[in-house]
């Protein structure tokens, strides 16, 4: 299977609003490499559909749920303007097997063009917000393998932004942020900031070495989503969601 083939496959149950058995349940041999070349023929197809790349995201940057979902290391996705939703009511019926969790994003100060030291990273952020990232994997059951999840983007669907945009250096310790999410007003899952590589920050260096790495650029003024501090909590239709982020802020979602 060809990567324009697989990325076909894919593009198609998305519209179609169905989910596929993982590609390497028939070809075991796929990689790491070939799934990260369907996510940039996906991505040319969206840009050339009119949409705009506007920042990148990071994923199973959790141990916890690298075990859990069976993929033993971070993997890096693409994020377009299409993808962006508002706060407020969100519409689920979009999605097929849709699940949102919480997230540290960045806005990059400078354009990011290689593997950056940790010494470095303050000047490449010009402002912290809370995220809530919206997931919809093409697999059945979120069941994959590394080359599956890297194929289907990531299993990327949508991010929600904060209202406010903070400076990092009046956060404080972002390792030490308290995070939790609520549905309808009971809390379901809790976390730190540590839950995601140690410090969120060390997310931003993984991806500026799988920028070096490939030979891409994300330029100043991108998102970047630093990885989950929960597990994912599925969106259910009629539930009110709230995802905060301790000196972030909070989201509010209402699923209908």
């Amino acid at each position: 299977m060809t990567p324009r083939e697989a990325a076909a496959t894919l593009r198609a149950a998305r519209v179609e609003g169905r989910t596929l058995e993982p590609f390497t349940d028939e070809h075991p041999d796929l990689d790491e490499a070939w799934g990260y070349a369907v996510q940039q023929v996906d991505l040319a197809e969206r840009l050339r559909a009119g949409e705009r790349r506007v920042g990148a995201k990071l994923g199973l940057t959790s141990e916890a749920k690298q075990q859990r979902m069976g993929v033993r290391r971070p993997v890096v996705g693409f994020l377009t303007d299409a993808m962006r939703l508002p706060e407020g009511r969100l519409d689920v019926g979009r999605w097929v097997q849709p699940r949102v969790e919480p997230e540290v994003a960045f806005l990059t100060s400078r354009r990011i063009d290689r593997a950056l030291g940790p010494t470095e990273l303050p000047s490449y952020v010009a402002g912290v917000a809370v995220a809530a990232e919206v997931l919809d994997s093409r697999w059945t059951g979120y069941r994959f393998r590394l080359a599956d999840v890297l194929a289907d983007a990531t299993s990327a669907a949508g991010f929600v932004l904060g209202s406010g945009v903070h400076d990092l250096a009046t956060v404080g310790d972002l390792a030490a942020l308290r995070g939790e999410v609520r549905v309808d007003g009971q809390v379901v899952e809790r976390a730190t900031g540590a839950a995601v590589l140690g410090d969120p920050l060390r997310a931003l260096v993984l991806l500026s070495e799988h920028l070096a790495a490939h030979g891409e650029a994300l330029p100043a003024g991108s998102w970047v989503l630093a990885g989950a501090l929960t597990d994912a909590v599925p969106l259910v239709a009629g539930r009110r969601y709230e995802l905060e982020l301790e000196a972030l802020g909070t989201i509010r979602l209402d699923a209908r």
